[in-house]
C-alpha cells in the first residue's frame, strides 16, 4: 500500500520552512501547503549541523512526516553547495576523461564524497553534469532518518518536474532566488538547454553577474516565452533583472494556485506562495 501514501516535499529560505503534501488520489491536487517559522537562519543551521538548532528544524520535519504519514520525502537541494557545469558528449563517452574532469572540477575533494549524475541536453552534442559533495550536504539527507526513502533535488531539475505537470511545450526559463544567489535554469520542447547559478554579497550586483555569465551561457539571452520567478525576493529580484529578459516573454511570478496551476483546500496563505513552491513541485506526484 505504499503507493497510497502521500508525499512531502521541502524547501529552505531565510528562517522559513515551507512545506507541500500531495493528494494521493488527484495529481493536480496539494492535501497542505504550509510554512514553519524559525528565529535563526534555517539554511545555515542545516549546512553547518549546529548542535543546537538542527535537532529542532528536525524535529519539525519528523512531525510533519508522522502527522501526514508520509512514504517519501524530497528536499530541494541548495545549489551554491553543488557544482553545475556543461562538457562535450565526448567526455562523457569516455570514462577516463569523466573521471579526470570530475578531478579538475572538485579538486581537494575526496572522490569519495563526490556524487556525480549527467544529464541530456537539447543540444545532443553536450552533457550536463551535476557534482554534489555529499559531506557538504549530509545535513539534508539527516534531516528525517526515520523516512521510507529521503531525495535530494537540485533546483534546475523543478523545471523538469514542471514539463511533466503541465506539459507546457515550447520555451521557459526558471530563476529561483535565495538569499545570496539565483538559480537560472532554461528548457525548449520539454528538454534542458542549459543551467547555471550566480551567487552574490548583493543583488545590486545581479546586472553585471548576468551580462557576465551571459557572454559564455547564450542560452540565458534566449527567446523564452515564459520567465517563471520564485523564490526570496523575488519582486526584487525581477525589478533588477527584468531589463536583461527577453522583452517577449511573459514574467511570472509563482505566487497563486492558478500560476502553479494546482489545487488545494486553502485558497488564501499567510505567506508568499512563490516561496512554497518548491516544495509544491516536489511533493507533486506526476508520470515520467
Amino acid at each position: 500500500m505504499d503507493q497510497l501514501k502521500p508525499s512531502l516535499g521541502l524547501c529552505f529560505f531565510d528562517n522559513q520552512l515551507f512545506y507541500a503534501v500531495n493528494d494521493i488520489y488527484d495529481t493536480k491536487k496539494l492535501a497542505r501547503i504550509g510554512s514553519v517559522d524559525f528565529n535563526f537562519d534555517v539554511t545555515r543551521a542545516i549546512l553547518s549541523g549546529d548542535k543546537e538548532l538542527f535537532p529542532g528544524i528536525r524535529e519539525t520535519v519528523l512531525k510533519l512526516k508522522e502527522q501526514y504519514s508520509i512514504n517519501h520525502i524530497r528536499v530541494l537541494s541548495f545549489p551554491s553547495k553543488e557544482c553545475w557545469t556543461t562538457l562535450p558528449k565526448l567526455v562523457y563517452d569516455s570514462s577516463d576523461e569523466r573521471e579526470a574532469h570530475i578531478s579538475i572540477i572538485m579538486k581537494g575533494v575526496d572522490r569519495k564524497q563526490i556524487q556525480p549524475t549527467w544529464y541530456t541536453l537539447s543540444n545532443q552534442d553536450y552533457k550536463f553534469l551535476l557534482l554534489r559533495n555529499t559531506e557538504a550536504l549530509r545535513g539534508l539527507e539527516k534531516l528525517t532518518p526515520d523516512a521510507s526513502t529521503i531525495e535530494l533535488v537540485s533546483e534546475f531539475e523543478l523545471g523538469e518536474r514542471w514539463i511533466r505537470h503541465c506539459n507546457p511545450g515550447g520555451s521557459f526559463m526558471t530563476v529561483c532566488c535565495f538569499d545570496n544567489c539565483i538559480s537560472v535554469s532554461s528548457y525548449i520542447l520539454g528538454k534542458l538547454r542549459g543551467a547555471t547559478y550566480l551567487t552574490f554579497d548583493d543583488a545590486e550586483d545581479l546586472p553585471y553577474l548576468w551580462m557576465q555569465h551571459t557572454k559564455e551561457l547564450s542560452w540565458m539571452q534566449g527567446l523564452h516565452e515564459e520567465i517563471h520567478v520564485y523564490g526570496s525576493q523575488s519582486y526584487r529580484i525581477i525589478d533588477i533583472l527584468q531589463p536583461f529578459w527577453d522583452d517577449a516573454g511573459s514574467i511570472i511570478k509563482m505566487d497563486t494556485l492558478d500560476k502553479i496551476k494546482v489545487e488545494a483546500e486553502e485558497e488564501t496563505y499567510g505567506f508568499n506562495l512563490e516561496l512554497a513552491y518548491p516544495a509544491v513541485m516536489l511533493a507533486l506526484e506526476s508520470k515520467p
